[in-house]
């Protein structure tokens, strides 16, 4: 039997068809929270360069806040896959909180350092993760607080953002 590990995503990751793309063994176990830090989006280099064309997803300790997101299980051999595409973060192991109490341990991804500036996701990450909010059944009082995320106002072409609306749109035909 193939050697599983658990991954806490609460970026464009939280959306299934998102971390399909490049990690096909990623199986949803549960929503989860991970107390004692904040959802913030930094960028420690250039924004116009991103894959997204504005500032990513982190997390940062906040004692008294919380992050919400979903627990995946994927197979060993996606491991090197959710490195690569996660290039950019540092690996971290953190437990999270399951609805019902249950806490697991898992991997997820920081980026490392703080930055002085603050910056904005573009409207198409914010878009995908709000959709795997929505999608996995996150608290909607986080919902509200994701939606509320001012964006860049970017409207330009995101490529892996045009690829999971695509496939959003074939699965309701």
């Amino acid at each position: 039997m193939a050697k599983r590990f658990l991954y806490f995503a609460y970026g464009s990751n939280i959306l299934r068809e998102r971390i399909l793309l490049n990690n096909p063994t990623a199986q949803f176990i549960h929503t989860a929270r991970l107390n004692d830090y904040r959802l913030t989006f930094d960028a420690p280099y250039d924004i116009n360069k991103t894959l997204w064309a504005g500032a990513p997803a982190t997390i940062r300790s906040c004692p008294g806040s919380s992050v919400w997101g979903v627990i995946w299980q994927l197979d060993m051999a996606d491991s090197d896959n959710l490195d690569r595409q996660e290039k950019t973060y540092q690996r971290r192991t953190v437990t999270v909180t399951t609805p019902d109490g249950a806490t697991h341990t898992c991997r997820t991804y920081e980026l490392d350092g703080e930055y002085d500036i603050a910056h904005s996701p573009s409207p198409q990450y914010k878009d995908v993760i709000v959709r795997g909010a929505k999608q996995s059944g996150l608290p909607q009082a986080y919902i509200s607080q994701l939606e509320a995320v001012e964006d860049n106002g970017y409207d330009g072409e995101v490529e892996v953002y045009n690829r999971l609306i695509r496939q959003l749109e074939n699965q309701h035909q």
